[in-house]
C-alpha cells in the first residue's frame, strides 16, 4: 500500500486518459472556434461570493458541496464549482458589457465540488463551456444546443437524449412559484425532507427531486407550461420550432429544472441513455439554458445571457462504453540507442535533427548493453531504432533497424532523416501563427516597429 494517494474523490489522469482527455479538447475548442467562440480562462480559486450571489445560496454547487479556501488565515475563496458564474464575474470586471455585443466566450476548465463521490461523479472534474451574452433571441438558445448536438455527431456519441424544458422569466417567476408552493404545501407530509426545505427556498427544485416519494406528488403537480406567460411561451415555442427544422431530436420534459438558481426560461440536459450509466439514476453530459438575470445579479447592467457546459469525464467514458476509438497515449516512435556509454551528447545530437524534422524521438540514457537498450525500445512501443556506437555504425553512419519488420540499414548520417521516414510517419509540429515564414523568417510576436536610425 503506497504512503500517499490522491484525496477521496479525485484521481490522477494517467498518459491514456490525459491523451483523451487532451484530443477531446482539441475537437471541442476547434469547434468553439469554428462558431466564433474564442476561449477566456479564470482562476481555479474565486470569492465564494460570485457562487453564493449567482447560484444560491441553497444550490447544491454553492452549499455543502463548495470548496473554501484560505490563503494566510484569509478565508471568503473558494475553489470554483462551475464556470458560468466566472466567466460572468470576468465579462463585467473587464468591462466586456460595454463592448460591442453579443460577446461569446468558450472555456474548458478544471471543477470542483465536495460531492459523494459515486459513479461518474468526481470532486474534481473537467468541463467544457459555451457563453453567450447580450442575445435575448431563441436562436441563441438554439445555438448552444446544435453545437453540442453536433459536437456529439461528430465524436460518434449517440447514446443520449436531449430534454427541454422552459421554467419562464423573472416576471413570471412569482405565479409559478406562488402556485407550486400552494400545491406542495398541501402535501408536505408526503414530501421528503429535502423537498419541504426546498419549499421555502427553491420550489421549482422539487419538480426535479429523484426521491420516489417526491415523484409520486410530482406527477400531480400544476405543469409548468399552464403558468407560464405568453411571451414565455412563444419563447419556447420558437426553440423548439427551430430544433425541429434543424433536424435535433429532443424530448420535453415538464418537469426538467437546473440545480442553479439563475436559470430563466430554456433549460436543457443531454442525459446519457446506456444502461451502464442509468442504473445510478440520470447523468448529464451537458447540461445549460439561459440566465436573464445573472449579470444583473453580479452587480451588472441587464444583459440577457445563455449558455452550456458539458463534463469532459463522463464525455470520455461515455465514448469509450460506446466502443469509439480513444487515442494512445503519445509514444516515441523512435529510440535513439548506442553501443558507447559515454556518448550522452551525441545521443541528444543524433535525436535533435528527427526531432526537428517531426518524428517522436527517445534517448536511451542507460549504460546497459545494447541488446538491454533494443529490448527495452521494443517494450515502450518504439518502432525504429537509430543505433551509433557500434562497428558499423562509425566514420559517419548509423544503423536505422525497423523493429516490426526486424530488418535494419547502415545509412549516412546526412540521410538519417529520410531513412527514418520511410518507417515511420511525421507528426504535424505546432506553430505559434499559422502563417507562411512565422517559424523564423518573421518575429513571433510583433511589435511596434523600432526607430530608423540616421
Amino acid at each position: 500500500m503506497p504512503t500517499f494517494q490522491a484525496p477521496r474523490g479525485m484521481r490522477d489522469l494517467l498518459p491514456a486518459e490525459a491523451a483523451g482527455f487532451d484530443r477531446l479538447n482539441a475537437v471541442v475548442a476547434a469547434r468553439g472556434e469554428r462558431y466564433g467562440y474564442p476561449r477566456l480562462v479564470t482562476p481555479v480559486v474565486e470569492d465564494r461570493n460570485v457562487f453564493l450571489k449567482s447560484a444560491g445560496a441553497t444550490s447544491d454547487a454553492a452549499g455543502q458541496e463548495m470548496y473554501d479556501v484560505t490563503l494566510h488565515g484569509q478565508g471568503g475563496l473558494a475553489l470554483r464549482p462551475e464556470g458560468t458564474a466566472a466567466v460572468t464575474r470576468a465579462y463585467l470586471e473587464h468591462g466586456l458589457h460595454r463592448a460591442p455585443q453579443p460577446q461569446r466566450f468558450f472555456y474548458w476548465e478544471p471543477m470542483f465540488r465536495g460531492q459523494r463521490p459515486q459513479l461518474m461523479r468526481w470532486r474534481q472534474f473537467w468541463q467544457w463551456g459555451l457563453e453567450h451574452f447580450g442575445s435575448t433571441e431563441p436562436s441563441a438558445d438554439v445555438e448552444i444546443i446544435e453545437f453540442t448536438n453536433g459536437l456529439f455527431a461528430e465524436l460518434g456519441l449517440t447514446a443520449f437524449e436531449l430534454q427541454l424544458n422552459t421554467i419562464g422569466d423573472t416576471p413570471c417567476r412569482a405565479k409559478v412559484k406562488e402556485t407550486l408552493t400552494a400545491y406542495f404545501a398541501s402535501h408536505r407530509d408526503a414530501l421528503s425532507e429535502l423537498s419541504r426545505e426546498r419549499l421555502s427556498t427553491n420550489v421549482l427544485r422539487v419538480l426535479d427531486s429523484k426521491d420516489p416519494r417526491d415523484r409520486e406528488v410530482v406527477a400531480g403537480a400544476p405543469r409548468l407550461s399552464t403558468l407560464l406567460c405568453d411571451a414565455d411561451r412563444a419563447h419556447f415555442a420558437e426553440v423548439t420550432e427551430s430544433l425541429e427544422r434543424l433536424g435535433v431530436r429532443f424530448r420535453v420534459v415538464e418537469t426538467l429544472v437546473r440545480g442553479l438558481d439563475y436559470y430563466t426560461r430554456t433549460v436543457c440536459e443531454f442525459v446519457l441513455t446506456d444502461p451502464e450509466f442509468t442504473k445510478a439514476g440520470d447523468i448529464a453530459v451537458a447540461a445549460g439554458g439561459r440566465y436573464d438575470s445573472l449579470v444583473e445579479t453580479l452587480g451588472g447592467p441587464s444583459a440577457p445571457g445563455v449558455g452550456i457546459a458539458g463534463g469532459v469525464d463522463v464525455l470520455y467514458y461515455a465514448l469509450k462504453q460506446q466502443g469509439v476509438t480513444m487515442p494512445d497515449a503519445p509514444e516515441a516512435d523512435v529510440y535513439v540507442l548506442s553501443g558507447e556509454p559515454n556518448d550522452g551528447a551525441d545521443r541528444t545530437q543524433l535525436a535533435t535533427p528527427l526531432r526537428e524534422a517531426g518524428f517522436r524521438v527517445a534517448i536511451d540514457h542507460t549504460r546497459r548493453s545494447l541488446d538491454k537498450q533494443l529490448e527495452s525500445a521494443v517494450k515502450h512501443g518504439a518502432r525504429v531504432a537509430v543505433i551509433r556506437g557500434t562497428e558499423e555504425s562509425r566514420g559517419g553512419k548509423v544503423i536505422v533497424r525497423d523493429l516490426i519488420k526486424k530488418e535494419q540499414r547502415v545509412t549516412r548520417l546526412a540521410a538519417v532523416v529520410v531513412e527514418v521516414g520511410r518507417h515511420v510517419p511525421k507528426r504535424v509540429r505546432p506553430r505559434l501563427i499559422d502563417e507562411p515564414g512565422a517559424a523564423g523568417e518573421t518575429p513571433f510576436l510583433e511589435g511596434p516597429t523600432p526607430p530608423e536610425r540616421h
